[in-house]
């Protein structure tokens, strides 16, 4: 598959969504409850397009002939905030290029992930570690997870 990675600009806000909210069956134990409403309100186009503008934030695009086929974004350089991989785009290596990419951006050797159940073999092979069992919160069912540099 080809791709090609590149810094998240404002005019990605609307597709970031779009994506996300796409595979949230993947990471909500149930999408209809109100509890995870706060969640879901956080990626709005919106949201997004705050979360691009702010320097909390680093977001990047992996992008092939179709469009947008992954997302990444980091918080604070150290808590990986997002990782999505367009549906027909998982187990081509999109993942493990935009982290690698983003690993490569940040000055920090230690992160962090709170992960979906569905991913957690995604971030061990990414070389992530569980530090506890899975917690819930809002609605959603997730591990801490964390990575150190070698």
């Amino acid at each position: 598959m080809n791709f090609v990675i590149r810094q998240a600009r404002a005019s990605d806000a609307e597709a970031a969504s779009r994506l996300v909210t796409g595979l949230a069956h993947y990471f909500l134990s149930d999408p209809n409850s109100a509890g995870v409403r706060p969640f879901m309100a956080r990626l709005t186009p919106s949201s997004y397009a705050e979360r691009l503008s702010s320097t909390q934030f680093n977001h990047y695009i992996a992008e092939d002939s179709v469009g947008l086929c992954g997302v990444i974004a980091l918080r604070d350089e150290s808590h990986l905030y997002h990782l999505f991989v367009r549906a027909d785009a998982q187990g081509q290596g999109v993942s493990r290029a935009l982290w690698h990419y983003a690993k490569a951006q940040s000055k920090h050797s230690t992160f962090t992930v709170n992960s979906s159940l569905f991913a957690v073999p995604v971030y061990e092979h990414l070389g992530f570690v569980a530090k506890t069992s899975p917690q819930k919160s809002n609605g959603l069912v997730f591990v801490p997870m964390v990575y150190s540099r070698d």
